[in-house]
C-alpha cells in the first residue's frame, strides 16, 4: 500500500478546519487514512503521533516519514495528549472501545475529534461520545461527512483493554480451546460459519510441515492446526494489529507455540509452506472487495512447495475454482451448503 494522492473525504474534512487549533503541545492521531492528511495536521501541534491498526495503512505512513506506531494499542506515555484525533471505525464495539481508549489518554482540558463517512454511520457517534465525554458538538459537516469534538473525558481513569476481550470455548475435535478477541477482530467472539465448515474439513486432513493460517483472525484454525497436529508448525498472519495480539493470547492461552506475523497481505512473508489455510478477506473498510482475494490468490501460489495445497473457504457464489485453476494444477470441492464452501487447490 501506497500513500494515495488524492485525499480521502474525511481526512479532507479534519484538514478544513485544522485552523481551530492554534495551541497545542502534543497529538494522537488514531487510524489516519493513508494519503498526506497527517502532513497537515501536524503544521497544527508540536508533536503528533500516528497509531495504525493496519499494517498496510502503517507501512505507507511510516515510508512517507510520519511518526507512526503500529499497535493494537497506543504505549502509554508519560503525559497525556492535547488533542486526539480518530477516524470512525466500521464497527461500533470497535468505536467505543476506542473512545474508552482515547478518553483514558486525553488531557483534562483537551479535545478528541472524531470523524466519519456518512454511509460508515457516523451520524450514530454521538451517543456513543456522550458515554464518554461530558461536552460533545458537532463541528462540521462537508463531503457527506460529519466532524464530531468532544472535550471533558467522564472518567480519568487509564485504559484497560482486558476490559474489552473476550473469550469463548472453541471445541477442535475432542479438544476445547480457549479463544481470545477484542472488538474490530473478524468473527470478534464468536465461531462463524464458514470457518466452522474449514475446521471439520481439516479435521479429516494430516497437515505436516509448516503451515501457514492466512488472514487468521483471533487465530482460531492456527490454534486448532496446533492442537489437533502437533507436528505441524503453524505461522499465523494478519494485518491487523488487534488480530495479532488476540492470536498471541489465543495460543497462550492453550499452551500452543506459534509464530504471529505482522503483513499486509503477503508483502512481509517471508519462507514457504506446506499448506496455506484461510478463510481469506473479502472486505475493505465497509465495502466487499473480490479483487481483493483474486489479487492474495494470485500471489499466494508462490509461497506454496511443490507438492503443497491451498485450502480455504469461500462464499459458494464467489468463483474461487476459476481463479485458482491459473495458478494451480487442480482444484477440489471438498464440502458446501447454501452459503459457503470449502476448496482444497493443489499446488
Amino acid at each position: 500500500l501506497s500513500l494515495s494522492t488524492a485525499m480521502h473525504a474525511v481526512s479532507q474534512i479534519f484538514a478544513r478546519n485544522l485552523h481551530r487549533k492554534t495551541a497545542c503541545v502534543s497529538a494522537l492521531w488514531i487510524n489516519p487514512e493513508a494519503d498526506d492528511s497527517w502532513r497537515e495536521a501536524q503544521a497544527s501541534c508540536e508533536n503528533l503521533r500516528l497509531l495504525c491498526q493496519d499494517r498496510g495503512t502503517f507501512s505507507a505512513l511510516k515510508l512517507a516519514g510520519a511518526n507512526v506506531e503500529f499497535a493494537a494499542f497506543p504505549s502509554p506515555g508519560q503525559h497525556k495528549y492535547d488533542w486526539i484525533i480518530l477516524n470512525l471505525p466500521r464497527q461500533k464495539d470497535l468505536l467505543g472501545m476506542l473512545l474508552a481508549c482515547a478518553a483514558g489518554l486525553l488531557a483534562s482540558n483537551g479535545s478528541l475529534w472524531l470523524a466519519g463517512e456518512n454511509k460508515a454511520g457516523i451520524k450514530s457517534a454521538d451517543k456513543f461520545l456522550r458515554l464518554h465525554f461530558r461536552q460533545v458538538k458537532k463541528l462540521d459537516k462537508a463531503r457527506h461527512c460529519v466532524l464530531y469534538e468532544a472535550r471533558e473525558p467522564l472518567s480519568s481513569a487509564p485504559f484497560e483493554p482486558a476490559s474489552f476481550r473476550t473469550s469463548w470455548t472453541l471445541e477442535c475435535g475432542h479438544k476445547a480451546l480457549q479463544a481470545i478477541s477484542y472488538p474490530g477482530v473478524f468473527a470478534h467472539g464468536r465461531l462463524d460459519a464458514g470457518t466452522a465448515m474449514l475446521l471439520r474439513v481439516l479435521a479429516d486432513m494430516e497437515l505436516h510441515g509448516d503451515v501457514l493460517d492466512f488472514a487468521s483472525g483471533a487465530g482460531v484454525i492456527g490454534a486448532c492446526i496446533g492442537a489437533q497436529q502437533p507436528q505441524a508448525r503453524v505461522t499465523l498472519l494478519d494485518s491487523n494489529a488487534l488480530a495479532l495480539r488476540a492470536c498471541a493470547e489465543t495460543l497462550a492461552s492453550n499452551a500452543l507455540t506459534g509464530t504471529v506475523t505482522a503483513s499486509d497481505g503477503l508483502t512481509e512473508l517471508s519462507g514457504s509452506f506446506d499448506f496455506i489455510v484461510s478463510n481469506p478477506p473479502i472486505h475493505m473498510g465497509i465495502k466487499t472487495d473480490s479483487q481483493l482475494s483474486i489479487r492474495l490468490l494470485e500471489a499466494v501460489h508462490e509461497y506454496i512447495r511443490p507438492g503443497g495445497a491451498l485450502i480455504l473457504v469461500a462464499n459458494v457464489h464467489l468463483p474461487y475454482e476459476k481463479w485458482l485453476m491459473k495458478t494451480f494444477k487442480r482444484c477440489t470441492q471438498k464440502t458446501s451448503d447454501n452459503h459457503y464452501k470449502v476448496i482444497l487447490a493443489d499446488r
